[in-house]
């Protein structure tokens, strides 16, 4: 039990089905906590669309998910291969949820694949006696003498189960839906290092109780549930992902964790016994993972209430005393005292988020620091990188070769995040480094935006480049340090030699929708003739239209010369975590037109350093044709513009990241990051 908050015994009717396919049972209470938890759009929405949900044209309204593909794959897997399982339901006092949870299990599964026994942690007489009532062929009740407590209880269940099979831990006031139990094992033996399995978990509203643990961002003496309280419908909650720990309220343990981590700790009274199992599992070499095919109903602390008791508080205390080291006091230091850091990309190609994190690992190594570059790409020819790189051919392989490192281990993109987090879990402390909120590279999957959104885990301590990203950040609940890009001044710099023209607009020329390319075209293609030379430069060549230059792949000293030439630099993106270009254009001199682009917003100050037009062609084509005809306005923005880049030196960017990891290895830091 992971928090002070769960229960052993709750009321509630039983649900046998998926919450799609529950029919019309509870019918008014559901419409009642619909409207007060999701508001008359939800319920006006279910209300339409609930007949066409045992139709095909679920699809269409896209009511039939990959998850429910996914289900159904378990469950041919299940009727291949499914084995069966011993089912500990733990009870205490009147045993009406007990039998209810029984019921459904029996409803769900089928006898000869799970032998179900109901733990009672030594109820009343008259209790006991209505429990007696529940025994089966299938079904066996076990009556404890003394009250030893939700571990105490459920080690009864696991000394009392066949010894060569897997276990499933339920409590009593939890209803198993249909598919469920193949879902778990199915899950369970996906991976041949899956040790534990925990499902979804909806309140009778249909609200997630529990999509996976993490310790409570703000009160982290206690473990808390992710997403809870969201639809069950929520993108994010939908994804399979690893996690730190599992509830026990429901838990697939396969019998090569009890075998050996060992089985639950009864010394635990109420609550931490499940974290501790879990992590005992992962320091076994298991993986615990978070599988929301599988749905099961929880009705969750109706009996207990909330307040948290001397059991619940010598519980804590015991559990920390075996794990507060292990959570805070890792070390990420060498012999001497510097900082250890890996840094991981799932590529190394040109790109300013690239050049970034490069620019990081360098200038921390010039101070002395030990780093790495862990990547699927492989050592950049592009860059000057002064660190080791290690390249890998996936993530498993990468994330396997990252666990034994005791080390800060950064993320830089949401698909590394998880091979950070994984090898993370024993040793070291995982940092994501957010260069951009990524949903917004998927505008047509909403999928891959879940994932996105999935991938920022409480375990993490956060940086990110712009306010923007920070905003988006604390809307999730997660606080994030401000650690924008620096700018090599040596590099991009003024250079007396060259001639700045009069004729000549300079962009990126890039095919990403975010960037906006053909707005910057539409634009230059609307000033007054003689109309200037519009130059292009990247790694797109045939992005080149009659009449622009295109100029492919160059150094870095050749984008400064062409910042040197450009009489206006041009950026119209839609998007950008930051928009490195345009600050580097500022510090050679040229003057900026740039559209709002979110990531943008903390260098770029309309009127005074730059232009910030509307993203219309006729806007940015008034704010380029401004700066063409007033000389005056391009020594005033250019002027700014210098000074702004110069804010941004490496130097201080660097004192920056140095102070925020430094306080990240130490325990008080790590609490500190955490809190909003």
């Amino acid at each position: 039990m992971s928090n002070p908050h769960s229960t052993q015994e709750a009321p509630g009717g039983s649900a046998t089905q998926p919450a799609a396919l529950r029919g019309f049972s509870g019918l008014r209470r559901r419409i009642y906590l619909t409207y007060r938890y999701l508001g008359w759009r939800s319920l006006l929405w279910r209300a339409l669309t609930f007949p066409l949900r045992l139709t095909p044209l679920r699809r269409r309204l896209r009511l039939d998910s990959q998850a429910a593909a996914e289900l159904r794959r378990a469950r041919a897997w299940y009727q291949r291969e499914g084995r069966p399982v011993s089912i500990v339901i733990a009870t205490y006092g009147p045993p009406g949820h007990a039998i209810a949870a029984v019921a459904s299990v029996r409803e769900s599964v089928r006898d000869d694949m799970a032998e179900i026994l109901v733990c009672d942690d030594a109820s009343e007489p008259e209790h006991q006696r209505r429990l007696r009532q529940l025994e089966r062929p299938n079904v066996k009740v076990i009556l404890g003498e003394t009250n030893r407590g939700f571990a105490g209880n459920v080690l009864r269940g696991l000394r009392a189960a066949a010894p060569d099979r897997d276990v499933v831990v339920l409590n009593s006031d939890v209803r198993a839906c249909r598919g469920w139990l193949g879902a778990l094992q199915y899950a369970a033996y996906a991976g041949e290092d899956t040790g534990i399995v925990g499902p979804k978990l909806l309140y009778p509203d249909d609200r997630i109780q529990f999509a996976g643990s993490h310790r409570n961002l703000e009160a982290p003496e206690w473990f808390d549930h992710r997403y809870r309280f969201k639809p069950a419908g929520y993108g994010p909650a939908n994804v399979t992902y690893p996690v730190l720990a599992v509830t026990g309220a429901c838990m697939y343990v396969r019998r090569a964790v009890i075998d050996r981590a060992g089985p639950i700790d009864d010394e635990y009274p109420m609550a931490y016994e499940d974290i501790d199992w879990c992590l005992r599992a992962w320091q076994a070499g298991f993986t615990v993972l978070y599988f929301p095919v599988a749905e099961l109903e929880h009705l969750e602390s109706v009996t207990r209430g909330t307040e948290v008791g001397a059991r619940e508080r010598a519980s804590q205390e015991r559990f920390w005393s075996r794990w507060g080291g292990f959570f805070d006091e890792r070390q990420v230091r060498t012999a001497s005292g510097k900082l250890r850091v890996v840094y991981v990309t799932e590529d190394t190609g040109v790109g300013g988020g690239h050049r970034d994190v490069f620019e990081h690992l360098t200038r921390l190594a010039a101070r002395g620091h030990e780093v790495e570059l862990f990547t699927l790409g492989s050592e950049p020819d592009w860059f000057d990188l002064r660190a080791p790189v290690r390249s890998f051919g996936d993530y498993d392989e990468l994330a396997a070769a990252l666990a034994p490192i005791d080390a800060i281990k950064v993320g830089t993109w949401w698909n590394t995040s998880e091979a950070v987090w994984r090898g993370s879990v024993l040793r070291g402390i995982p940092v994501y480094f957010v260069q951009d909120i990524e949903t917004s590279y998927y505008p047509d999957s909403e999928r891959a935006r879940s994932y996105v959104l999935a991938s920022y885990r409480e375990e993490f301590a956060y940086m990110t480049i712009s306010s923007w990203n920070q905003d988006r950040l604390r809307e999730l609940g997660l606080h994030a340090e401000l650690m924008a890009p620096g700018i090599d001044l040596d590099l991009f710099r003024r250079l007396p030699q060259v001639e700045r023209r009069s004729d000549m607009l300079v962009g990126l020329g890039r095919s990403n929708p975010l960037k906006n390319l053909p707005l910057t075209i539409s634009a230059w293609r609307g000033l007054r003739a003689p109309r200037p030379e519009l130059c292009l430069f990247g790694i797109e060549p045939e992005l080149a239209e009659p009449g622009i230059r295109y100029v492919e792949a160059p150094s870095d000293e050749g984008v400064n010369e062409l910042y040197n030439q450009a009489t206006v630099f041009v950026q119209t993106s839609v998007h950008e975590g930051f928009c490195l270009p345009a600050l580097e254009a500022m510090a050679a001199g040229a003057p900026v037109v740039c559209t709002d682009a979110h990531g943008n917003r903390d260098f770029c100050r309309d009127g005074e350093n730059c232009l910030m037009p509307e993203p219309s062609p006729t806007a940015v084509t008034a704010a380029v044709q401004r700066i063409l005809d007033e000389p005056g306005l391009r020594e005033r923005l250019v002027s700014a513009g210098l000074q702004t880049a110069r804010e941004y030196a490496w130097e201080r960017r660097i004192d920056m990241l140095e102070a925020f990891l430094e306080r990240v290895a130490e325990p008080a830091g790590r609490s500190l990051s955490a809190t909003p």
